[in-house]
């Protein structure tokens, strides 16, 4: 027969209430909460990794779990912040998600506000259980409510720090033209059609980017007029 706590603590873990993201901690919290002779320590680590080997946590970096039990379509994005602090999702993660590419893939892409007095964030990939994440800084002032309302910025169906798709795009295009980013510009064969015109319009705005979302557009077009774009196409379709 399982312990009495250990079923109620693993009915709390199935709670939609529960964090999508827990830590060692919470784990602890979860196990002890309605008990009144709380299980040791190490017993609960033994049902901690119990819960890992089940799927019913799938581990990020060391103290940091996805609940899958509550949330089974959790993303690794939801840990960027566990990953490094102040982390946004964004770029083109946030744009593969949203359908406006072709190219679908694993890493999970953030940039990291700075700004003068902070510390410094490391902006390498960082390799995790859960899989790769890549970072990459932009001024704080760029993700802040001095560019816009937070409607704008951030994706609000999400309770983690995600950018909108026009935010993302946008944030790619900065880091594709600054000279201090090994970042690419985005590609041309992005689906931006669907997007919020209103809202990348205040963004770009706010940002004080509208020069440079009309130069990429502008190129867009240009490529997307390209009769060997077309053929390309094509044959591609043929295949």
């Amino acid at each position: 027969m399982r312990a009495p706590w250990k079923l109620a603590a693993e009915a709390r873990l199935m709670n939609a209430d529960t964090p999508a993201v827990l830590t060692t901690g919470m784990v602890h919290m979860l196990a002890t909460a309605t008990t009144e002779v709380p299980p040791s320590s190490p017993t609960i680590d033994r049902w901690l990794k119990d819960l890992v080997l089940s799927q019913k946590l799938r581990p990020v970096i060391k103290g940091v779990y996805l609940n899958l039990a509550g949330h089974r379509n959790v993303s690794p994005a939801a840990a960027a912040q566990w990953v490094r602090t102040r982390s946004i999702v964004s770029l083109a993660w946030v744009l593969e998600q949203a359908g406006l590419t072709n190219n679908f893939g694993d890493t999970v892409t953030c940039v990291i506000p700075i700004e003068a007095g902070w510390s410094t964030p490391q902006v390498s990939d960082r390799k995790t259980q859960a899989g790769i994440f890549r970072f990459f800084a932009m001024p704080a002032h760029l993700n802040d409510e001095r560019a816009g309302r937070l409607a704008d910025l951030q994706d609000q169906r999400f309770d983690y720090r995600r950018a909108t798709p026009e935010k993302a795009l946008l944030d790619w295009i900065y880091l594709g033209a600054s000279p201090r980013s090994r970042m690419t510009r985005p590609p041309f064969d992005l689906e931006i059609e669907p997007l919020s015109a209103a809202r990348l319009k205040r963004l770009a705005k706010g940002l004080n980017m509208a020069p440079l979302l009309e130069s990429w557009r502008a190129e867009r077009e240009r490529y997307q007029a390209n009769p060997e774009v077309e053929d390309n196409a094509s044959s591609w379709l043929k295949i």
